[in-house]
């Protein structure tokens, strides 16, 4: 069950929606306001590559 992620236009509010699928997608409301003028934002997850240069990664390092 994909999961989506939205931003209120009411009240800029950030939030997550589980939907059953994509062609049957339910009416979001915010969570905070109760509006429902919400936008789906692009949703950045578990991307590979493009890590910081400032050595934070999980990733293993060669050298000594």
């Amino acid at each position: 069950m994909p999961i989506y992620e939205y931003r209120c236009s009411e009240c800029g509010q950030s939030f997550e929606k589980w939907q059953r699928s994509m062609v049957c997608e339910e009416a979001a409301r915010c969570p905070k306001c109760g509006s429902q003028k919400v936008k789906k934002a692009i949703s950045v997850f578990g991307s590979i590559g493009g890590g910081s240069s400032s050595g934070d990664s999980c990733a293993p390092t060669s050298g000594g």
